[in-house]
């Protein structure tokens, strides 16, 4: 008997196992499979980041907005959070926000937003035709309109004043006219209640009688009232008071100036 021949040899060789196991077998030791990856826990936004990005668009409370952005930074730096750009955009956008307020008070202090032309003048400085100006170039015995009501600034602490005023002929209605203009001493800023002390008592003595005489009626009607250096302006170099009289009823026309002042 005989036996029959086997299959021929095969030249393909088994797959040899490698160390991390046969393709698409578990890893030894428990490991991830060749190819697979373990999942990330997802970034979170930085909350402070997103508050300070909608505090700058609204113009919120002062610095805030800065300062929450710039916390907001060092925290994503510390905490691989998201929110960068929120916070940088903040930072920029409040920080542009404080600049232009900036240069519209030094503007405003600087009288360069004053609308309107001139007053127009006779070679004598008497107004001939209305304009406007700001409250330090009010000259003696010009006549004005002011952007509020004069009874505002009857109480003990007095009001807020416009950086300008209309001037118009004396002949027209208005509710000031300008009897004197003196500056203060240099010198490092008083305070507001010893400047308003100094204001009052040079403008309530013979600065006014000079200028409308001795008319008792003329009192009882008009009031005094002026205009002062306040720290802010002090600081640009403003020194000057403007004393003026008023009618709290109304608008007056006419000049009080007396005959020969």
């Amino acid at each position: 008997m005989s036996i029959p021949p086997g299959p021929p040899p095969s030249h393909e060789p088994y797959p040899q196992q490698g160390p991390y196991g046969r393709p698409g077998q578990p890893a030894p030791y428990g490991g991830p499979p060749q190819g697979w990856y373990a999942p990330q826990a997802p970034q979170k936004n930085n909350a402070l980041a997103i508050v300070a990005f909608v505090m700058s668009l609204v113009c919120a409370i002062p610095l805030v907005p800065l300062i929450l952005g710039i916390v907001a930074l060092s925290q994503i730096r510390k905490r691989g959070e998201k929110g960068k750009g929120f916070a940088v955009a903040a930072i920029a956008i409040h920080g542009a926000t404080i600049a232009f307020y900036g240069i519209l008070l030094v503007l405003g202090l600087s009288g360069a937003l004053d609308e309107g032309a001139s007053p127009k003048r006779d070679t004598s400085g008497q107004v001939t035709g209305s304009g406007s100006v700001k409250v330090s170039d009010i000259r003696k015995g010009d006549c004005f309109n002011t952007n509020g009501d004069l009874a505002e600034y009857q109480d003990e602490d007095g009001g807020e004043a416009s950086f300008s005023v209309r001037v118009v002929p004396c002949d027209q209605p208005h509710e000031g006219e300008a009897y004197a203009v003196f500056n203060l001493d240099n010198g490092t800023y008083p305070g507001t209640e010893k400047v308003t002390a100094m204001a009052e008592e040079k403008c309530a003595g013979t600065l006014l009688t000079d200028y409308v005489g001795k008319d008792p009626k003329l009192a009882e009607k008009l009031e005094v009232y002026y205009y002062f250096p306040q720290a802010a302006t002090w600081a640009l170099g403003d020194r000057e008071v403007t004393c003026f009289l008023g009618d709290t009823s109304g608008a007056s026309t006419g000049s009080a100036r007396a005959t020969g002042s």
